[in-house]
């Protein structure tokens, strides 16, 4: 990834005047009333410690990142700031951020809010791009923001996988516990949910209970990446394209043969010899969704 030379950061200060009347607009739509209020934004986990008066921003590429950021109502950029490889930076500002970051010689912005976690990941595409959602926690993997599946999809990930009373069904970054208590209450299987936030696996287990499946539906506060899932005779993932390659080794490894994984919108790279099926559906909302299922 290149620097910006001197001249292009010359010429970016009138597109940084620009940036702060977007940052003053964004920061009204924020303060508007309730009639007047912007679509809410997707979803994505609250973070595990919470800065109501920062932004935080991970780096999950495999390479560093150059970028910079400029406060809500300011001409005036931060200095060129660098983030390595699974790095974390905080920045202290109440009211959010306008970030700029390039890819060689092509500049993105992006807005982005006070007490909200983001992290720069690739897209479908390769391209580097800020995301909203990270746990902002060291030591353990960020393997996907947190984005609720639609109940059309987890109905349609467990009948493809063909769930059954004899099955023990593991969610990977199970979020709210729907698709573990589906597959219990719906299919009468045993369920593990594993999450590394702690306010997701309170929810799941309120779900759990609501449901009455508690006994069957278990959720654990656990990374992924040393989680025991050997016992699973069915996986379910909604994760991103660069995460299943990650968990592929792990799944290799503790599944016994048999074992089927479904993944939901994105493949699992290398295994296509092991593909059993895909379908695409639409939900409610008229988003359009893929499912992918493997036998181990």
């Amino acid at each position: 990834m290149k620097k910006p030379n001197a001249v292009r950061l010359v010429a970016g200060l009138a597109l940084a005047v620009v940036i702060a009347l977007l940052g003053v607009y964004f920061l009204w739509l924020d303060r508007a009333p309730a009639d007047v209020a912007p679509a809410a934004a997707p979803p994505v986990s609250k973070p595990a410690v919470r800065f109501e008066n920062a932004v935080t921003i991970r780096n999950l590429t495999p390479e560093w990142v150059i970028f910079t950021v400029t406060p809500f109502g300011s001409l005036q950029p931060s200095a060129l700031k660098s983030l390595k490889p699974g790095g974390l930076e905080k920045v202290e500002e109440r009211e959010g951020l306008v970030l700029a970051y390039w890819q060689g010689d092509v500049e993105h912005t992006a807005i982005l809010r006070a007490g909200m976690p983001y992290c720069f990941r690739y897209n479908e595409s390769d391209g580097l791009q800020i995301y909203p959602g990270s746990h902002m926690m060291t030591g353990v993997e960020d393997l996907a923001p947190y984005l609720p599946t639609p109940e059309i999809v987890v109905d349609k990930m467990l009948d493809m996988a063909k769930v059954g009373r004899s099955d023990v069904v593991y969610d990977i970054g199970c979020g709210d516990g729907r698709i573990v208590v589906r597959a219990a209450k719906k299919f009468g299987a045993r369920g593990v949910g594993v999450d590394i936030d702690p306010e997701r696996i309170r929810e799941a287990e309120a779900a759990a209970r609501q449901a009455g499946v508690e006994d069957r539906a278990k959720f654990r506060v656990e990374d992924a990446m040393t989680t025991d899932f050997s016992e699973a005779t069915v996986v379910t993932l909604y994760l991103l394209p660069e995460s299943n390659a990650i968990m592929r080794p792990r799944l290799e490894h503790a599944l016994k043969p048999g074992a089927r994984v479904v993944s939901h919108n994105y493949s699992i790279k290398g295994w296509e010899a092991k593909l059993v099926d895909s379908a695409a559906l639409t939900d409610p909302t008229g988003t359009e969704h893929t499912v992918f299922l493997y036998r181990r």
